[in-house]
């Protein structure tokens, strides 16, 4: 038995000094080529070990390799081509193994051409391919399927380091496509897609071509499936071709190999899930689901391991967005619980939970509770995921299911999967009221014996903001006050927190906590004792003070923000403290957060901007020292000023100003078009600059003096000033035109005026050969400033939107208004629609939409130009006759910002 137990030895394994010295018989006359097989095999087994060879060791063993290509022994020259894909080749060197490679591609023997392709694939330097291209195109069309496919792999290769020679081999690629070989036709069309994939209408054509009739080679089929779905998931509203195409797929259901039909009801699938206007159907794209469900039903039952699970992965993934559908598949699933395979059984237990009825509930549970020992975490994380949607979707279940998540939290199990039981947990307290109580028990169970501290700060501070709201707070204080005891100094500093919250929002356990508090002002840790010492001294001071200046105090103590930005005190210190130190430091042109944020980013955008304009000049020219962020460039406000100063000086306007806010980019071409445009709006206080981007795509040509004409002006909202041009564009080279619009009249009150403008570009086009050029002009799409231009996204941590809602709640204002969303179907649609519109930033996780629902809030936040904060709740829902309604209340400091945000969605 202990015999059995070693490991056995690797014969190849050596010493490298001492296997590059026997590596010296490669240059021996009268070769041994079973030798010579069995050295190179170490000197692969070296390189697979991670060994390095010196530029000295690998340009001997690289002439040594060269040696062999004498010798015609074919297991000899397989190990070669399989040594020279292994090693770094430089350039000489490549120069030196091409032309032996040549030879072998010009052999009778099929075995030395394909395999010699294969290798120059590899190693083929891009200023020789060109050289090689007759050979190569050649091979694509060789009767020998070996050949044919080593040279279109060699075309995929070529593809990444020379396309254009790989371009002109379309019509042969084209050809290879109808091979009567399998691996040739799918080897082909494999390239023939990377060739067209970058011309729209070419990759239509060659598509709706092939999908006329089935191809001899069933991985070919599976590839053209995949190709048609992602050209329906790229191009809407083609009716042609949709309909083609969506036949196709029907029609590969039926068929008869299993590969197909599997790969086609994946496309129907997840063709679903970009269907939005089908979501609540059986449909996708207006065709039948039926089927493919149907396809997968049958793959449930089948004896073969692998295809069940794929199978099951698949309906476990269409759950989320059509969990009526995979209804239909329940009775199949169900067996599956037991599968000896527990991936299997993990997933038909998930997607029973997202498809289940209310009355499964309590046997799910049971059955989940049987296995969730034998599972591995990932798919322990993914039962916790379902669990949560289960208890959203039925609360009335929320008992048997909490209890199941909290069971859980005391059995071994990683930090992510304590994670995600405590974050659901937390989400069920916060969305169904009658779960609160029940929720934070189990929360404060579980805290008694966290080994986790960021997960017992976390509850700390939910406790601290929600158990004030139970019916018996008092409760709580007990399992709070033994991390005060028992935890290390962050938990103790949260475990201070959530008493000082609930003490003021419970008056009546004002004493007490102030008791307990005051066992903690001698804390041996800093953060902890002065914490305390703070919230003692403000409880008493409320005990003797109840009024409304105490209510204040103790809302700013609570709200944990500042009416200023560190960051921005901090650099406007320094910046006081160059200048003139002697001087006293005024503290009010220190910004809010939201200001400085504000300024940042329209540096930061700035900066990007014109980053981008210097194009691949600047990048080349680029080294270590210009690798910063962008935000180390503060003067991108005073580039962009500089680029419109003759036109700031020519309209008689003093000066610009601060850079409020830059937008992001609009697209007014198509990216295949043959000039690319985008622009970006700089905010200023009364004019706006707009950096129209502009990138000409045709080699061929060169474009000059390029400015931008404005159409569809309002004479009395808008002056435009003038445009700044691009004084030369030749081909791909980025570069930008300026133009300045000025505001003559604001009824928003904040400067979000709004306008749409027709847009042309106007320049001299020159091409080859031609000295004088003559001008042209070429349309795009309407420049638009909406209210989203004056919006910049702004994120929230977790768990902050709620406390700065209520902060804008007492110190802000509130606007608020009901809609119809008309052009929205589904609440996916309207959720994306409105973060679009508005440009401001989710919340909370508040984006994704859970399946099945037909209610959902969607919190948004968000900068106005000028650096005021601006939060969004939007609550959506879906109603059988009105369609989808929005209520939508807004709060910032502004009373017109919030009117102009509301005014947005009218």
């Amino acid at each position: 038995m202990k015999t059995d137990e070693k490991e056995s030895p690797n014969p190849f394994a050596g010493e490298k000094a001492t296997i590059l010295q026997e590596t010296r018989m490669f240059h021996d006359p009268q070769l041994n080529p079973k030798k010579c097989c069995r050295l190179l095999t170490k000197v692969m087994n070296l390189l697979q070990q991670g060994q390095r060879f010196t530029q000295k060791e690998s340009a001997d063993l690289f002439f040594g390799i060269t040696k062999l290509f004498q010798n015609q022994n074919q297991r000899l020259r397989r190990m070669v081509f399989l040594l020279i894909k292994a090693i770094q080749v430089t350039e000489a060197e490549s120069f030196m193994v091409t032309n032996c490679l040549t030879k072998d591609m010009n052999s009778k023997n099929d075995f030395y051409r394909a395999n010699a392709i294969r290798v120059l694939s590899r190693i083929l330097d891009p200023s020789m391919a060109s050289q090689l291209d007759r050979y190569l195109k050649t091979a694509v069309v060789d009767k020998s399927p070996f050949v044919a496919s080593s040279a279109l792999i060699c075309g995929m290769q070529l593809m990444v380091n020379a396309p254009e020679v790989a371009k002109r081999w379309v019509n042969e690629v084209t050809e290879s496509v109808s091979s009567k070989h399998n691996m040739v036709q799918f080897h082909a069309l494999a390239l023939l897609y990377e060739l067209k994939r970058t011309d729209r209408l070419a990759l239509h054509k060659v598509v709706m071509n092939l999908t006329k009739s089935f191809m001899k080679s069933t991985m070919a089929e599976c590839l053209l499936i995949r190709i048609s779905a992602r050209v329906l998931k790229s191009e809407r509203g083609e009716a042609v071709m949709e309909k083609r195409l969506m036949d196709y797929l029907d029609g590969c259901l039926r068929h008869k190999s299993e590969m197909v039909m599997f790969e086609a009801a994946k496309a129907m699938c997840e063709l679903a899930a970009v269907d939005e206007a089908g979501s609540g159907g059986t449909t996708v794209f207006g065709y039948d689901m039926i089927p493919a469900i149907t396809v997968h039903q049958i793959f449930l039952n089948s004896p073969t391991p692998v295809i069940r699970f794929a199978s099951i992965r698949q309906l476990n993934k269409l759950a989320q967005q059509r969990a009526h559908l995979v209804a239909r598949c329940n009775a199949d699933m169900e067996p599956l619980l037991a599968d000896q395979n527990r991936s299997i059984a993990t997933l038909a237990l998930t997607t029973l939970l997202k498809t289940g009825h209310e009355s499964s509930v309590d046997r799910l549970v049971k059955q989940i509770t049987s296995f969730m020992t034998e599972i591995s975490d990932t798919f322990k994380i993914e039962v916790v995921r379902a669990v949560k949607q289960l208890a959203l979707t039925y609360p009335n279940k929320h008992k048997v299911l909490m209890s199941f998540l909290s069971s859980n939290l005391r059995e071994e199990g990683s930090a992510e999967f304590k994670q995600d039981i405590v974050e659901a947990l937390i989400l069920l307290v916060r969305e169904i009221p009658q779960a609160k109580e029940t929720g934070l028990l189990h929360l404060c169970e579980f805290i008694e014996d966290c080994e986790y501290p960021a997960l017992c700060t976390m509850i700390l501070s939910f406790l601290g903001e929600h158990a004030p709201a139970t019916s018996s707070p008092a409760k709580f204080v007990r399992f709070i006050y033994n991390r005060l005891i028992l935890e290390n100094a962050l938990v103790r500093a949260a475990g201070v927190d959530a008493l000082a919250k609930i003490a003021f929002k419970c008056p009546a356990l004002k004493r007490d906590i102030l008791v307990l508090l005051e066992s903690c002002t001698t804390d041996n840790d800093d953060e902890v004792r002065d914490r305390t010492n703070v919230y003692v001294e403000m409880l008493e001071r409320s005990l003797e003070e109840e009024g409304a200046g105490a209510a204040d105090q103790q809302d700013q103590l609570l709200a944990g923000s500042l009416d200023f930005s560190v960051d921005g005190l901090c650099e406007i210190l320094q910046a006081h403290m160059k200048a003139n130190k002697d001087a006293p430091f005024d503290p009010s042109v220190v910004p809010s957060e939201e200001a400085w944020e504000a300024q940042r980013l329209a540096s930061v955008s700035a900066a990007a901007a014109s980053t981008k304009e210097e194009g691949g000049a600047a990048k080349a020219a680029a080294g270590p020292a210009s690798a910063g962020p962008a935000a180390s460039r503060p003067s991108a406000a005073v580039e962009i000023v500089s680029k419109v100063e003759p036109l700031v000086a020519a309209a008689g306007i003093s000066s610009l100003g601060a850079l409020q806010h830059t937008s992001r980019p609009q697209q007014l071409t198509e990216s295949e078009a043959e000039y690319t445009v985008q622009a970006t709006k700089h905010m200023f206080e009364s004019c706006i600059v707009v950096d129209f981007q502009i990138t000409n795509t045709l080699n061929d040509q060169l474009l000059e003096n390029v400015e931008v004409r404005l159409g569809s002006v309002d004479a009395s909202t808008w002056e435009v000033v003038g445009c700044v041009p691009a004084e030369s564009l030749p081909f791909d080279k980025p570069g930008s035109a300026y133009m300045l619009l000025k505001k003559l009249s604001d009824t928003s009150g904040v400067g979000a005026v709004q306008g749409t403008f027709s847009c042309s570009l106007a320049y001299t086009i020159k091409e080859a050969g031609d000295d004088l050029g003559y001008p042209d002009e070429y349309p795009v799409e309407n420049l638009t400033l909406t209210t989203g231009d004056y919006v910049s996204a702004r994120g929230l941590r977790p768990g902050d939107f709620k406390t700065q809602w209520d902060a804008l709640g007492t110190q802000g204002v509130e606007t608020a208004g009901n809609f119809s969303l008309s052009g929205m179907k589904t609440l996916e649609q309207a959720v994306k629609g409105l973060t679009t519109k508005l440009a401001m930033a989710p919340c909370e996780d508040s984006a994704k939409v859970e399946a099945g629902a037909s209610r959902h809030t969607l919190l948004l936040s968000g900068t106005f130009a000028g650096g005021v904060q601006v939060l969004a709740r939007c609550v959506v829902g879906m109603h059988p006759q009105h369609g989808c309604l929005l209520k939508l209340a807004v709060r910032s400091r502004n009373d017109q910002i919030c009117a102009v945000i509301v005014g947005a969605v009218e």
